[in-house]
């Protein structure tokens, strides 16, 4: 009898980030204005930043967000794949270190990224855009696909008042099945 190793294919695993981003804008009375949340496009720089903090650990952190007045579409790379009319002085850090957590019974990683622009902090009457970026420093400039991680265009455009404060929070959900 001949004995045949038995021959192990791997279990095909695809693994997906998804994002969701959540806007709120919220007038000087402290009453929700507007409202929005949708999923984000992750670009190729995103991808590449993913994959090396996996791999790596040596990539730049999430440093900020960035808006814009741009309605090009969000796309992998190319001129959707970062800020098309940046709104001067709209760079903005995180409110604190990213805050990471468990989803639960199989659901994935979540990295949550959040960004408020306060009252008096900028005023637009055509915010579009919003882009995640690695920028470090973070600089006054529209940033370029080499540092936009992800992106996100608003179903409508945003005017944020002098007293008026804008709060974008950036989920990224990570899940290996």
């Amino acid at each position: 009898m001949i004995h045949r190793p038995t021959l192990l294919i791997p279990k095909r695993e695809k693994l997906r980030v998804r994002g969701m981003v959540q806007v709120r804008l919220i007038g000087p009375d402290g009453h929700l204005k507007y409202f929005e949340q949708g999923e984000n496009l992750v670009t190729d720089h995103g991808d590449e930043h993913i994959g090396e903090r996996i791999a790596l650990d040596s990539q730049d952190i999430i440093t900020g967000m960035r808006l814009g007045t741009g309605t090009t579409a969000a796309s992998k790379s190319g001129a959707g794949s970062f800020i098309v009319t940046y709104i001067t002085t709209s760079q903005e850090a995180l409110d604190a270190v990213a805050v990471g957590s468990d989803l639960g019974g199989g659901a994935g990683w979540r990295q949550a990224h959040i960004c408020t622009w306060i009252a008096g902090d900028i005023t637009n009457a055509a915010i579009a855009e919003v882009a995640l970026t690695d920028e470090t420093p973070l600089t006054d400039v529209a940033g370029v696909a080499a540092n936009t991680v992800a992106k996100f265009i608003f179903a409508a455009t945003i005017d944020k008042q002098v007293g008026d404060s804008l709060e974008v929070t950036w989920n990224l959900d990570v899940l290996g099945a």
